[in-house]
């Protein structure tokens, strides 16, 4: 059954997502976020051409979907050729595993060096007529596949080429269902502040077309999430990194966007490990417990960023290889905590 954007949510309020993220956006950690109010959060990238080269089994761990855990799911792709869009999606809907998954997002926003060689992710900033080939292609896809497509991306490539406002109308013009813009150029990176400005520019583009908006860049917080949909007139907000290590930004950040600032409370350390421990199970169960360890590396300091001794337990956490090193050592840093160390 085909269905739009506006039929998986609420889209007469804000809606908060959890941006993808490489390296972080983990079914697992998708399942936290969504149990602590996030809408919905998109799959890290995956290669379109890699799908249609090598089929699913090399990206499949990239792409996994948990509907229970997470509701409505989103998987990511980035790419430079319409039809390697087309078919990874055909491709995706055929394996029974993916086949439920609700919306596909194109990434045009990726900044890192070995995806914008290739003419993918922000690349695309600067060919707003492929871009729009794609969009085009995948939407007709999607809809034949009864998906929604929709897009992510950024204020320009560079601060001498903002192009936001007439690369965000090719983007609804050619069919994208809902756009999230991270308010950076590639050439930032995730460095300097995001520029709400031009992220306000890129939604009175498309103010008219109906399309839910989305703004990304420097929510940290609920007052910021108030300021971000206020500066830019979008409709919801992702958000990235500040999620990392603080799941319950989401609850946080609805809570004040429905008045009730009040119930807001930090959580402890000992929440704040016990839900570090809660992801680095869920990516156990993902890919095994020794990549899991690995990978959660770049991960598990950020739980623990702030509290006292944040420095040490980091540098521990990321010698560790084994969950049982992990429980020790978080058990040792509670004890140092309540003055029993």
């Amino acid at each position: 059954m085909k269905h739009a954007f506006s039929d998986l949510f609420d889209t007469k309020r804000p809606l908060v997502a959890l941006s993808p993220m490489a390296g972080f956006s983990s079914v697992s950690f998708r399942g936290i976020c969504h149990s602590l109010g996030s809408d919905y959060a998109p799959t890290e990238l995956t290669s379109a051409r890699s799908i249609v080269m090598n089929g699913i089994a090399k990206s499949y761990r990239f792409m996994t979907i948990d509907p229970a855990a997470e509701g409505v799911t989103a998987i990511q792709l980035f790419g430079n050729t319409p039809d390697d869009f087309a078919e990874a999606m055909k491709i995706i809907c055929d394996d029974p595993r993916l086949a439920p998954v609700d919306i596909f997002d194109i990434n045009m926003g990726c900044p890192v060096p070995k995806v914008v060689k290739t003419g993918a992710g922000s690349a695309l900033m600067k060919d707003p007529v492929l871009a729009g080939k794609i969009v085009k292609k995948a939407r007709e896809t999607a809809e034949s596949l009864g998906k929604v497509l929709t897009v992510k991306t950024r204020t320009g490539f560079t601060e001498l080429t903002l192009n936001g406002p007439e690369f965000a109308r090719v983007l609804v013009e050619s069919g994208a269902e809902a756009v999230c813009v991270h308010g950076r150029t590639a050439k930032q990176m995730y460095t300097g502040k995001a520029d709400w400005e031009q992220i306000r520019l890129m939604r009175e583009a498309v103010s008219k077309s109906g399309v839910y908006f989305f703004a990304n860049g420097d929510v940290k917080d609920g007052s910021s999430a108030k300021a971000i949909l206020e500066a830019t007139g979008a409709d919801g907000l992702m958000i990235g990194r500040a999620a990392c290590g603080n799941p319950w930004i989401f609850t946080e950040v609805k809570n004040c966007l429905s008045g009730k600032e009040n119930d807001n409370k930090m959580p402890t350390l000992s929440e704040k490990c016990d839900m570090l421990i809660t992801e680095l199970e869920g990516r156990t169960r993902e890919v095994g417990e020794k990549l899991a360890v690995t990978e959660m590396r770049s991960v598990m300091p950020q739980y623990i960023k702030g509290f006292p001794g944040a420095a040490k337990v980091k540098v521990a956490l990321c010698r560790a290889s084994t969950k049982m090193e992990v429980r020790q050592i978080l058990d040792d840093c509670l004890k140092e905590e309540n003055g029993n160390g």
